[in-house]
């Protein structure tokens, strides 16, 4: 009888160890689990459910070198702030493409549209910051906005950075690594001027490829190497990818989390973050021709 119930014991420790090896696995190994669209880099979007992090309740201990947390916390709430999407501001488009004349905000445009979020009472801020306060830190200022710029022209320096500081304002500029230095393009050292002023400078990959076409190595490199770059250069973590022509699907954000990005931008509409997307917060796209009262409407809170 003895005999008989120490090899049941014997049985059930066994099939326990096996059982917590099993577990351990699953844990080790996100990508055994089946993955969507709607859940497989969301789910990274905060600290509860993020692969090999913790649950936090406040900003968490494990944080980026600016201090932000790696994964927003479980009690993290939506925000509403309208990212507005620029391209180049100058008096003629710049010479870059077919596109570049449905890309570009004329120069009393833009101004008038600086001047009117200073009279009004609107206040920029930069993703970081809303990224800061979703996780729980600093409260945003009160109608806060947040102004981007995509492919890094030279007019976002010679053009668009002076009106912006002559509001005292701040902006994000998402630059095309490879293309930095190049024809019509702002250069490194531009970039490191805007930087000490308060601007933000983040990745809109390395070569502005269609992310959705490349294998994963591509697509890893395109991610990485812009962030790297960045980095080495400027010395401040790119926390943010505007991706390209803004496509992308469920492989484009997991690799873009894996890089090393907090979050990530594209093009469509709406100005209600959540803290369950951050890897596809929209963006309200500025158009040229926008007038003074399409501008009011786009930003009214």
């Amino acid at each position: 009888m003895k005999g008989r119930r120490g090899r049941l014991v014997m049985i059930i420790a066994l099939l326990a160890g096996l059982a917590a090896l099993a577990l351990a696995g699953y844990r080790d190994n996100p990508e055994s689990t089946t993955t969507t669209h709607t859940s497989a880099v969301h789910q990274t979007a905060t600290a509860s459910t993020a692969p090999s992090s913790t649950t936090t309740s406040s900003i968490a201990a494990t944080t980026t070198t600016s201090g932000l947390p790696l994964a927003l916390p479980a009690s993290a709430r939506p925000l509403r702030v309208p990212i507005l999407m620029y391209h180049y501001v100058d008096a003629t488009p710049p010479k870059v493409g077919r596109y570049a004349a449905g890309l570009t905000v004329r120069t009393n445009d833009f101004q008038a549209q600086m001047d009117y979020l200073a009279a009004n009472g609107y206040h920029t801020v930069t993703l970081d910051q809303i990224y800061a306060a979703m996780a729980g830190g600093a409260a945003l200022p009160n109608k806060p906005v947040a102004v981007t710029f995509d492919d890094g022209g030279t007019d976002n320096y010679t053009v668009a950075f002076p009106i912006l500081r002559g509001h005292g304002f701040v902006a994000t500029f998402f630059v095309i690594t490879a293309f930095v230095g190049g024809a019509n393009c702002l250069n490194w050292d531009q970039a490191r001027v805007m930087q000490e002023a308060g601007m933000s400078i983040e990745s809109h990959t390395v070569h502005h490829f269609d992310l959705r076409t490349l294998n994963p190595s591509q697509l890893a490199s395109e991610m990485v190497e812009s962030r790297r770059t960045i980095k080495s250069i400027l010395g401040a973590d790119a926390n943010v990818v505007a991706y390209p022509s803004g496509e992308e699907n469920a492989v484009v954000e997991r690799a873009a989390w894996e890089a090393g990005y907090l979050m990530a931008v594209g093009t469509q509409p709406g100005d209600r973050l959540n803290p369950g997307s951050v890897f596809e917060w929209p963006r309200i796209r500025v158009s040229p021709g926008t007038g003074i009262r399409t501008f009011a409407s786009i930003v009214k809170y």
